[in-house]
């Protein structure tokens, strides 16, 4: 698993090294295309996740009819929620696939930054070491923005769940604050990698949305 790992970390490594050399030795510049290259290979499980949005809003409605229906009978509820999904084909689950898979990118890229060798004004602005924390706390508020940015755009593509609807609008609030300041204390490197995912999150979900699907609303929100 040791040596698993290690290649895995070789790969991470070699891609910074690549896409910096491509960027004219600029860092930050070459985690930015490290992201984009990341994020274009989870494209397909991307349109996955987007079709599982579209389909949740689509269901929306009779979710809610269900809310009513059975409301203070969360057993039979969560049963005919569960029927509900399968017949309309529709797996909540799958939208956490691709950010799943992000997770062992980004440990690796922790483990990459903290081991590289910088050599001074290869960065952007005071940016010039990425394996340590933004003194400026410029990236931690871009963490928390874009963070905020796409909780709340997949917030309103996709009903709440029943009995969530309270919890998940304080976690829209809640989760940019706690990312903000892990970030806060993380390298800089990392910050970079999470805010450019999270817009390209973003667009990727703006644009696959756009068309709808079997019915469903494209890329209006979904009303509560």
């Amino acid at each position: 698993m040791g040596g698993l790992w290690s290649g895995f970390l070789d790969i991470i490594r070699v891609g910074f090294q690549t896409f910096t050399h491509v960027a004219g030795g600029n860092y930050v510049f070459g985690i930015i295309l490290l992201t984009l290259a990341v994020r274009i290979v989870l494209l397909p499980l991307g349109v996955v996740q987007a079709r599982s949005m579209q389909k949740m809003a689509k269901v929306g409605p009779r979710q809610r009819e269900l809310q009513k229906q059975h409301k203070g009978k969360p057993q039979v509820l969560q049963a005919e929620m569960a029927k509900l999904y399968k017949e309309e084909g529709v797996n909540p689950a799958a939208g956490c696939l691709p950010l799943l898979l992000q997770i062992p990118v980004m440990y690796g890229l922790f483990d990459v930054l903290r081991s590289f060798h910088y050599v001074g004004h290869h960065g952007l602005w005071l940016w010039q070491n990425l394996s340590v924390p933004d003194s400026t706390y410029v990236l931690p508020i871009l963490v928390a923005a874009s963070t905020f940015f796409m909780q709340k755009q997949t917030m309103a593509m996709t009903p709440p769940q029943p009995g969530m609807e309270a919890s998940q609008k304080m976690m829209l609030w809640m989760m940019p604050i706690i990312f903000g300041y892990v970030a806060s204390n993380f390298p800089a490197g990392l910050s970079i990698y999470y805010v450019v995912s999270n817009l390209f999150q973003v667009v990727q979900t703006t644009l696959l949305l756009r068309k709808p699907m079997n019915g469903a609303a494209g890329g209006a929100p979904a009303k509560s």
